[in-house]
């Protein structure tokens, strides 16, 4: 049996952890990087935009912190590899993996009757073929090391149907000119994920791998006033979330807070699933 500290400093401690996140120069990726690393964490940041995560890594080292960044294209099995050999490689050991990555082509919020194939294809390659294929590769070094952690991060549109009314006359900030709404691929992918949460845990069962989901909800981006109105109406906070609002919930699922918690998806979205 794990003897697990009370003393609140040690239970919630991710110090000299190593911790690879993959989507790590997102609007919330960013966050976990900051604030993961300014706990004590060693980071490996991993993202497409390589020269973001360079520079966010550079801004980071000179006040002390310890980042690495890697490229990653997480819709390419290859790329994915070659990122946990040089994690590897530099660290020599993982202890946590955070699933992050997301992303969106063009094409990507086409109305359901014109969605096609290619684009579906795309978006559940990288937030679901993606994620799987990561986990299985951070899960070689787990067994290794003899535990370790997956942290997937889902939506709460993969829990619940959007509703597409708070879309109607709002800017799209993403792909401006293109009707704002939320798409069936990014639903899909995101059920997935709490599925692939569950099989995960099952899978590695009595191995000393845990793996849990994080489930947010809105976060406020720069939206307009109309689509934060309409969102925040749904909430039984009455408000989207801001985007360090996460941090607490990402510590817990990283450290020993969370160590009889596995399978389980961490819902965190202001209540709009609750009503």
């Amino acid at each position: 049996m794990n003897k697990i500290s009370n003393d609140d400093a040690n239970l919630f401690s991710v110090k000299n952890k190593v911790i690879a996140i993959i989507g790590a120069t997102g609007i919330l990726g960013e966050q976990y990087v900051d604030f993961l690393s300014g706990k004590g964490a060693k980071i490996i940041m991993g993202d497409i935009d390589y020269d973001k995560c360079k520079n966010l890594s550079k801004k980071l080292n000179s006040i002390g912190r310890t980042t690495f960044p890697l490229f990653v294209d997480n819709a390419s099995q290859p790329s994915i590899e070659n990122f946990f050999n040089e994690i590897v490689k530099e660290f020599k050991s993982l202890d946590v993996l955070i699933n992050n990555a997301q992303v969106k082509p063009k094409r990507f919020y086409s109305p359901f009757e014109d969605y096609d194939m290619d684009t579906l294809n795309e978006v559940l390659c990288g937030n679901l073929s993606g994620v799987v294929i990561s986990s299985k590769e951070a899960c070689k070094i787990f067994q290794q090391n003899g535990s370790g952690v997956i942290v997937n991060i889902g939506s709460i549109y993969g829990v619940v149907a959007p509703d597409q009314r708070i879309y109607s006359n709002t800017e799209n900030i993403y792909f401006p000119g293109e009707k704002f709404s939320s798409p069936v691929s990014y639903a899909i992918s995101k059920a997935g994920i709490v599925q692939l949460t569950k099989y995960l845990s099952s899978y590695y069962r009595e191995k000393s791998i845990r793996v849990n989901c994080l489930t947010p909800g809105g976060v406020f981006d720069s939206h307009d006033v109309d689509f934060v109105n309409q969102y925040s109406k749904r909430t039984t906070l009455g408000r989207m979330a801001e985007k360090n609002e996460y941090n607490g919930a990402i510590l817990f699922l990283c450290s020993e807070a969370s160590a009889y918690m596995n399978g389980a998806n961490l819902i965190i979205d202001g209540g709009i699933s609750s009503i």
